[in-house]
């Protein structure tokens, strides 16, 4: 194709593209263009966007100490989770946006023909909430469709969260304080429940090395 017909097929297929992003990666456009959040709360949506919507909190830390109710508040109504070690979009850990997101980085960085391209998509696909993590793949892939590597495991971060939230009870629990939450040892430490390993589709082995 050349000339009109050639622009008229780039025309197409650019909007195409925008109409893709928009409508997939519609939580980061709006964390883009959200100009009711400033201050902290505006850098961290920034770095949500940079991020394709997944940032270690620890790597945020003092913004997130100096981040008010309101700036909280802002963020949550874009769609944005605070985890316990994870600032997140849960909306984009589905195979749809996390597919998009890969091949947008991949194709910022000429990762197509990288090992695992498409592979850890796949896997999200599937359902599979952790997997064992290929050490021949680029690391980054496993980020990207919304997995934190752990061990020798890559878990889902929504689902990292999730047992963070039945491990909390057991290690808040102190002997003599009401009932024993499942888990619960000692008020210090806590033991690995059949729910815990369920929600990760892992072994007791797995565990040790994700609890690490």
């Amino acid at each position: 194709l050349t000339g009109p017909a050639r622009d008229k097929v780039a025309s197409r297929a650019e909007r195409f593209v925008n109409f893709q992003i928009e409508t997939l990666l519609k939580p980061l456009v709006d964390l883009k263009n959200a100009e009711q959040i400033t201050g902290i709360g505006r850098g961290i949506a920034f770095q949500l966007v940079e991020n394709f919507g997944l940032i270690n909190r620890r790597d945020i830390a003092e913004e997130m100490k100096s981040l008010d109710q309101e700036g909280r508040a802002a963020l949550r109504r874009l769609g944005v989770r605070f985890g316990a070690y994870h600032v997140f979009v849960p909306a984009l850990i589905k195979p749809a946006p996390a597919g998009l997101v890969t091949l947008l980085w991949a194709l910022r960085n000429d990762g197509k023909d990288k090992p695992g391209f498409g592979d850890v998509v796949h896997a999200l696909a599937s359902g599979r909430t952790s997997v064992v993590i290929d050490p021949t793949f680029d690391k980054t892939f496993y980020k990207l469709a919304g997995y934190r590597n752990l061990g020798r495991r890559a878990v889902r971060v929504d689902i990292l969260e999730r047992l963070a939230d039945l491990i909390r009870p057991a290690t808040n629990w102190k002997p003599g304080l009401g009932q024993r939450p499942d888990g619960a040892y000692d008020g210090q430490s806590f033991m690995v429940t059949p729910p815990m390993m369920s929600i990760l589709g892992a072994t007791a082995d797995d565990m040790e090395e994700i609890l690490k």
